[in-house]
């Protein structure tokens, strides 16, 4: 399996929702994309998820997830990445206690894309990993 180790220490940007995806920006150029289910928790519980986006559930207004998250890990670091392997639900963990939980929810679409630099990791349906390198420029 796969180790993203190596993304220790990038810091989280910002999150941003397009129609029917979700931009997870961290320090250095690392780029998340989610298509799928994410949930931030905090605590240990779920503070929000990309399925409260939108709805008011008897508050003042609608959750802004995007906005939610912004503000509760942005400059946090992350300490911890952890994938499961088969089914590809990915689990980040920042040095503020927060943990993103991406958990795939179809067994044919792309779940989520993990890019950095000449890497780009996908979950694509059912649980396989497809992972590209590029070939350094001048090759």
């Amino acid at each position: 399996m796969i180790s993203f180790a190596w993304l220790a220490g990038h810091r989280f940007q910002t999150l941003v929702r397009n129609d029917y995806s979700w931009t997870f920006s961290f320090s250095d150029g690392v780029i998340l994309g989610a298509t799928c289910l994410w949930r931030l928790l905090e605590s240990g519980r779920i503070r929000v998820t990309s399925e409260d986006d939108g709805h008011q559930f008897g508050l003042p207004a609608p959750i802004a997830a995007a906005a939610e998250v912004n503000a509760r890990i942005s400059g946090a670091s992350l300490a911890s990445v952890a994938l499961r392997e088969g089914t590809l639900d990915l689990e980040i963990r920042f040095d503020t206690g927060h943990v993103l939980q991406l958990v795939p929810d179809s067994s044919g679409y792309e779940a989520w894309d993990l890019h950095h630099a000449d890497s780009r990791f996908i979950a694509v349906g059912g649980g396989d990993l497809a992972v590209y390198k590029e070939a350094p420029k001048g090759a």
